[in-house]
């Protein structure tokens, strides 16, 4: 479920890079990730992190208060993937530290 809806997600994001697509969609999308994102958070805590700040970027880009180009935004992308597998590591170490 979650692969073929980022990977759908992924095609329209670089779909919006070549056709540049208004402000509501960005702002759609923004709330999409954000909502798919707060579902995977309460899942599984750590999962889903990454998402959400993706999401608040996007919704906060879309608003008009930051302009983020492409390359700012494949580092935004690299920097929330960097902060949900530094959460998901550190959390596993302190579950693994709690049980011995």
């Amino acid at each position: 479920m979650s692969g073929i809806f980022l990977l759908s997600l992924g095609i329209l994001i670089i779909l919006a890079v070549f056709f540049s697509l208004s402000n509501s969609f960005w702002l759609f999308i923004g709330f999409f990730i954000s909502i798919f994102g707060v579902y995977k958070l309460i899942k599984s805590f750590p999962n889903g992190i990454g998402a959400l700040i993706v999401g608040i970027i996007i919704i906060i880009s879309s608003l008009g208060f930051v302009y983020i180009n492409f390359w700012e935004f494949i580092l935004v992308l690299l920097g929330a993937g960097l902060i949900e597998g530094g959460l998901r590591i550190a959390i596993s170490n302190v579950r693994n530290n709690a049980e011995r």
